[in-house]
């Protein structure tokens, strides 16, 4: 069966995620994510993409980014891909596939879904018994939203984060005050099935209105059913 086309249209979020094949490691050790981190940079300044969140383990990434053009995602994570292989395999003395064959790339209404997905991909090492507390793993955008903490200047301020509060301060604070509480089951569940499924996660408004947009005579997969 063919695969579908993904979707690329000015203004869209995507929640994109990469695993190692087989679930294998992708980073071994500090190194690894660092050089990661370094790549993701060094492509962010060639395509001008704009990254509102990250979480690196060490057999999967998770990237929340924005294209400032359409039709450049596939490009954008293929460059950081296989730039990351390249000095894999050169570190290691290894050869063979290190990622799986096609990312994963829901996209992300850009309002209290969005906050979410970031509570889920930042709360990733807490639940995988990694850390007791988010702001305890090095890996991901926690300390930018929580503390404002950027020391490679990596990261973007999504619309989302922003309606938080008038302040940099202010907003920080009351991130910290989001992610202090649990996250609800069922938006828990909806991010997963967008995942496995690559559908949007959104408002049945919004994927409606994306329709419209991509004019398509196919119906565009939804994160859970329409309401009757």
């Amino acid at each position: 069966m063919p695969r579908a086309p993904r979707i690329s249209l000015e203004g869209l979020v995507y929640h994109v995620i990469n695993r190692g094949n087989n679930r294998q490691d992708v980073f071994r050790d500090e190194e690894d994510f660092d050089t990661y981190l370094r790549t993701v940079i060094r492509f962010k300044e060639k395509y001008s993409f704009k990254l509102y969140g990250y979480c690196l383990m060490n057999n999967h990434v998770h990237l929340i980014l924005e294209p400032v053009k359409p039709n450049t995602l596939s490009k954008i994570i293929q460059s950081i891909t296989l730039s990351h292989i390249r000095l894999y395999h050169s570190k290691y003395k290894s050869s063979g596939h290190l990622w799986q064959g096609r990312f994963k790339n829901p996209i992300i209404q850009t309002d209290e879904y969005l906050s979410q997905c970031l509570k889920y991909i930042e709360l990733n090492p807490v639940r995988a018994n990694r850390v007791a507390r988010p702001q305890d793993y090095r890996w991901s955008s926690y300390k930018f939203h929580a503390f404002g903490k950027d020391e490679l200047k990596l990261l973007d301020k999504d619309p989302a984060y922003l309606s938080l509060a008038e302040t940099d301060t202010a907003r920080q604070k009351a991130y910290q005050n989001f992610m202090g509480l649990q996250q609800d089951e069922s938006i828990v569940g909806r991010i997963r099935k967008s995942i496995t499924n690559d559908s949007i996660l959104g408002s049945d408004g919004f994927i409606d209105s994306l329709g419209e947009r991509l004019n398509l005579a196919r119906p565009i997969p939804r994160g859970r059913p329409r309401k009757r």
